[in-house]
């Protein structure tokens, strides 16, 4: 294959492969699952973890409040809008029913979604579809494989209360055209909920301008952070818009004996019992993205992306199956007369990790591409040309 003419210079990336502890020797090309966290994100932890040991879980939340604070104060230097407009969470699926939930319907109403809408987000839509008789409308892709704007634009009228859309789906590396869709809503009464899971710390994302009204995402894939935490990005007119579908003592203040004051940012949608350890982590990791520079990160992560497409694409008797134009770091695809879960496991035998996207996850877009289960990979800018060796290598050696 050809060499890598990385983004990072060799000192950078070799500082950065070594502040990576679970790198080792092992071959990491699972980072839309799960990827490895910095040390810093892990010494952030340890820390808390330390206090809370020695002084239990409140006293140590209250030693770290200006730390905790100043998370939410990140986040918009990462995605855009203000700290008012996010909320944490335990996962970006908690994140996304929390929103997904809270947005009023009735029978008549609609949702337009798109074709490769993830399973967790399509079997909340089929259960208010049955409960509030909410109808479900799927804009299809077009001969090239992307999102058809025009079918979808199509499928929006007055009843049409809100659009769930896919950033990056989690069984291909498509890129779904989410400011073309920003554009789109801006003419509707409807809200955008955009599920910006496996896009984040891959792809540069700033949520005022696509234009959505709300977003989910998580930690711990390509931002780098801890298994735990997602966010909600909400911004001031969908909070105004939403009925949030149940309270806390967090989300609102208990001020008069039948009477409450629900708060009037995002936190309306947090619970007070959380992990602050994961909280910091996310933390860390965010600000280690701000350290290396986003930009730097998101062009390292397109080259390794564009490259071990290329060269696994060229390997005889691979299959591919990502759509035509994908070019995000998630790559697919099956060797012919290898059953998915055996590619997987040789491959993690010789410490490589990959992983099995199956119909379950992406049932419209599988079904509609005859697809069962396929190999997934997701490099990230932490990779390097020995790692890229040493996968193709045992791949075709298979």
């Amino acid at each position: 294959m050809a060499d890598i003419n990385s983004i990072f210079n060799v000192k950078d990336l070799e500082r950065i492969r070594r502040n990576t502890p679970g790198l080792g020797t092992r071959v990491h090309l699972d980072n839309c699952g799960a990827s490895l966290m910095s040390q810093r994100v892990v010494d952030t932890m340890k820390a808390f973890l330390e206090q809370e040991v020695s002084f239990g879980g409140y006293v140590a939340q209250e030693q770290h409040s200006e730390a905790l604070e100043a998370v939410y104060e990140t986040l918009p230097r990462v995605f855009g809008g203000m700290a008012k407009d996010y909320a944490l969470t335990t996962s970006a699926v908690d994140a996304w029913v929390k929103a997904f939930y809270s947005v009023p319907m009735k029978a008549g109403d609609n949702i337009v979604t798109m074709y490769n809408e993830y399973c967790s987000n399509y079997v909340a839509c089929l259960q208010r579809a049955k409960r509030d008789g909410v109808e479900i409308r799927v804009a299809r892709p077009d001969a090239q494989g992307k999102l058809d704007l025009d079918h979808l634009e199509s499928l929006i009228d007055d009843k049409t209360k809100l659009l769930s859309i896919t950033f990056v789906p989690t069984s291909s590396g498509q890129v779904t055209d989410v400011q073309a869709i920003g554009n789109i809503v801006k003419n509707t009464n409807a809200l955008f909920l955009l599920d910006a899971c496996q896009a984040v710390g891959q792809i540069a994302v700033n949520f005022d301008d696509i234009g959505c009204h709300m977003a989910t995402a998580t930690s711990r894939k390509f931002l780098r952070g801890p298994r735990g935490v997602g966010f909600l990005y909400i911004n001031e007119e969908a909070r105004r818009t939403v009925d949030p579908v149940f309270l806390t003592n967090q989300s609102a203040a208990w001020d008069k004996t039948h009477s409450y004051t629900l708060l009037e940012n995002a936190r309306m949608f947090e619970d007070w019992e959380r992990s602050c350890m994961v909280h910091l982590g996310f933390g860390a990791a965010l600000e280690y993205l701000l350290a290396l520079g986003p930009e730097r990160v998101f062009s390292q992560t397109a080259l390794m992306a564009k490259v071990l497409r290329q060269a696994v694409y060229a390997l005889p008797n691979v299959v591919p199956t990502c759509p035509m134009q994908a070019k995000a770091a998630i790559i697919t695809f099956n060797v012919q007369g290898k059953d998915t879960g055996y590619v997987k496991a040789a491959l993690a035998a010789q410490g490589i990790a990959v992983q099995v996207s199956s119909i379950f996850h992406t049932r419209l877009d599988f079904e509609a591409r005859n697809i069962d289960t396929t190999v997934r990979i997701s490099p990230h800018y932490y990779n390097n040309q020995t790692d890229f060796n040493r996968f193709l290598e045992v791949l075709e050696a298979l």
